[in-house]
């Protein structure tokens, strides 16, 4: 908690204005002089930045994936805010990591074209002065990502998913709202309802027109109930008073039949959900199960917290660059890096979820050699710190 409060309190004071040569803060031995504070300050905008833009971008993507759920009859539209509001967590975790990478390549990287970086280091800033910058920058977001993956983001997956079968079990909540067509299996099945009962299930003049290969039908009724089947738990409209009319193509007649009641078995609903239920389960849960994919997923869960530390070590040579140096080799570079390493951990969790490699070696040992990696180039690179 008092590296916590350290970190942040350091972004804020990072990000206001420089009066004073140092600032101390509460916890001993964190002095910033003021060329830290202004890279801290620089890095701060550009994450935030950079983040926001990042979550407006996935942000839409989830809303177009949900669009066409909706149209395909897999969502109802009432659920469209809540369903935005809790991905908000596996949001964010998506995006941090990334957005430190590119905050301090994009931060560090203007310090070079503007030759304000050659300054610096002729007045004395050693590349180890970058070290506590940093820190203060991806310890904070590394804990935020810590509380988000193993705590929010849970959370989140599974209450969305307990909205949609809630919502299945409701016609007024999955969309059968009064005086609207609701349109499933692309366009196959329509159903309008003139009105709703209090309790969500009770309809009044109800037509349905449904499409069935070669056959056409249109069912009228005065009054009908949605319901579900507790065994089986299919969806089903019980139709009362009321006439279906059938048209098959190739054929100039048409049948009219009156019916009593009728019972018309709506088609399942696909219901978005995520591509694995381990997302939904707590830390606890999957401690329980100590299978190889819940074990994967546990460790999946540290990955960004972890990768937001690394990456941000991994971009200080990587943002390194030659006076007159062209900018677009680093940026290339910088991409060819991250999507390295990303996919190497994604493959590395496949390979540990399906038995391939053995659980000993987990997701660690990535991380270790990607950090190996970077603290040696950092040496050839003349930007450890030195003895003497």
């Amino acid at each position: 908690m008092v590296l916590l409060k350290c970190g942040f309190t350091l972004i804020l004071q990072g990000l206001g204005n420089a009066e004073n040569e140092k600032t101390e803060f509460p916890y001993p031995g964190y002095i910033l002089t003021i060329l830290q504070r202004y890279i801290l300050r620089e890095w701060g905008w550009t994450l935030l930045a950079v983040s926001l833009v990042l979550i407006v971008v996935l942000l839409a993507l989830f809303l177009g994936d949900m669009f066409d759920d909706i149209a395909d009859g897999r969502m109802p539209a009432g659920l469209v805010g809540t369903q935005l509001v809790l991905y908000m967590p596996r949001a964010v975790g998506h995006v941090l990591p990334l957005a430190g990478f590119v905050a301090i390549m994009w931060g560090l990287g203007r310090l070079y074209r503007d030759q304000e970086m050659a300054v610096m280091r002729s007045s004395g800033f050693h590349w180890q002065h970058l070290l506590r910058p940093l820190l203060n920058l991806t310890l904070p977001v590394a804990m935020t990502l810590l509380l988000i993956d193993l705590v929010l983001a849970p959370m989140a997956s599974h209450l969305a998913e307990r909205k949609l079968d809630e919502a299945v079990r409701n016609a007024a909540v999955w969309g059968l709202q009064a005086g609207q067509f609701h349109v499933m299996k692309r366009g196959d099945l329509v159903i309008y309802v003139e009105s709703l009962g209090e309790d969500g299930r009770s309809l009044r003049n109800v037509f349905v027109n449904l499409v069935d290969g070669a056959s056409e039908q249109v069912w009228a009724a005065r009054s009908g109930e949605y319901w579900l089947d507790p065994e089986t738990h299919e969806r089903y409209l019980t139709l009362i008073d009321g006439e279906v009319t059938e048209r098959v193509d190739d054929r100039l007649d048409v049948r009219r039949l009156k019916f009593a009641r009728n019972d018309l078995r709506l088609p399942e609903p696909e219901v978005r959900k995520h591509d694995d239920d381990l997302e939904n389960m707590s830390n606890t849960q999957l401690l329980a199960e100590s299978g190889a994919e819940a074990w994967a997923e546990l460790q999946w869960r540290f990955t960004p917290a972890s990768a937001v530390i690394i990456l941000a070590l991994l971009a200080i040579p990587l943002s390194h660059s030659n006076p007159r140096e062209g900018r677009s080799g680093r940026v290339v570079l910088g991409i060819l890096v991250y999507a390295l390493y990303s996919n190497v951990l994604v493959l590395w969790r496949s390979w540990i979820a399906d038995g391939t490699l053995p659980l000993w070696m987990g997701l660690w040992w990535v991380h270790l050699a990607v950090l190996l990696i970077g603290l040696v180039w950092l040496q050839r690179q003349g930007r450890m710190p030195k003895r003497g």
